[in-house]
């Protein structure tokens, strides 16, 4: 009798055991649904993600939800291939950008459909709501910068990876330190900036909501450690960001701002923005020594 209660005792515990083991599995089942399901736009969570990060005056939520909440998405960013790079001014392997393929302005057409060539500045904003629907998380980022703003359109985030993943093969460090913004973090930002330095110097370099590039989806800035991921002028002449100002339209990258075009973009001297505009498009900003306004212009895009 002793054996066979002893038996059943062991027997209930393995059962006990199993059904625990079922219902963690089962709740980090229903974690990756919810995830997949409602991807970066959606505000709840089982509670893998943390709270914000960085400075707090410009942390907020978005719109009835947020872009995310930490690292999320992954995606590969593969390498290029050098061979082919300067002749065509394609990313090598990651087929998903609007490259060149011998036809220009094709390439053009298709970037211009996805809104890779969207012109945002202060003679043309963007709506209060406007917000890309294919957010991707990034996964080279400064971590004491915010968390929501950890994010991009997904070909550019992706491109973006390359970049990354190029530049640190020729011993280059390069990491995000804001991308996505919205409209309302974007106030919040600029009413700081107004607060500080008057509305006047704010506006040579900082934008007013619905006025700045990183509310596309599309813009990213970047740092590194010579320049103590700081967001300095200086950094134009670091190793880092002469690598970036002639590799970056390789990814369909520009420097959005450059020096001596700020009658022309609004905007000072800025070597650590990027913005993504597709292949095709950065490789001829970059060759005509252009600006997005004057690129645009002359394109009748």
């Amino acid at each position: 009798m002793q054996i066979a209660s002893a038996r059943r005792d062991k027997t209930t515990m393995l059962n006990e055991k199993r059904i625990k083991a079922l219902i963690i599995i089962s709740l980090l089942l229903i974690e990756s649904f919810v995830w997949i399901g409602n991807g970066p736009n959606s505000f709840w969570s089982l509670g893998f993600f943390g709270g914000t990060d960085g400075q707090s005056s410009t942390d907020i939520p978005d719109n009835g939800g947020k872009p995310g909440d930490g690292e999320t998405s992954d995606p590969d960013g593969q390498q290029p291939d050098q061979n082919n790079d300067e002749q065509n001014g394609q990313a090598g392997n990651g087929g998903t950008q609007s490259g060149d393929n011998g036809n220009g302005e094709q390439s053009l057409k298709e970037a211009k459909e996805k809104g890779l060539l969207i012109l945002v500045n202060k003679e043309h904003p963007v709506d209060k709501d406007y917000k890309p629907d294919d957010l991707t998380g990034i996964k080279y980022f400064v971590p004491d910068r915010s968390e929501t703003t950890r994010y991009m359109r997904t070909e550019a985030a992706e491109a973006f990876h390359q970049l990354v993943d190029k530049a640190a093969e020729d011993g280059i460090e390069i990491k995000m330190t804001t991308a996505y913004r919205s409209y309302d973090f974007q106030k919040i930002l600029f009413d700081s900036y107004v607060a500080k330095e008057g509305e006047a110097a704010a506006n040579t370099f900082s934008a007013k909501p619905g006025q700045s590039e990183h509310q596309t989806g599309l813009a990213v800035d970047v740092s590194s450690p010579s320049v103590d991921y700081q967001l300095s002028d200086d950094y134009g002449e670091t190793k880092e960001g002469k690598w970036l100002a002639g590799h970056a339209y390789w990814f369909g990258f520009i420097l959005r701002f450059p020096k001596g075009k700020e009658d022309i973009t609004g905007y000072q001297y800025e070597p650590w923005h990027l913005r993504y505009v597709g292949l095709t498009a950065a490789k001829e900003i970059h060759e005509q020594k252009l600006t997005l306004e004057e690129y645009l212009q002359e394109n009748g895009i």
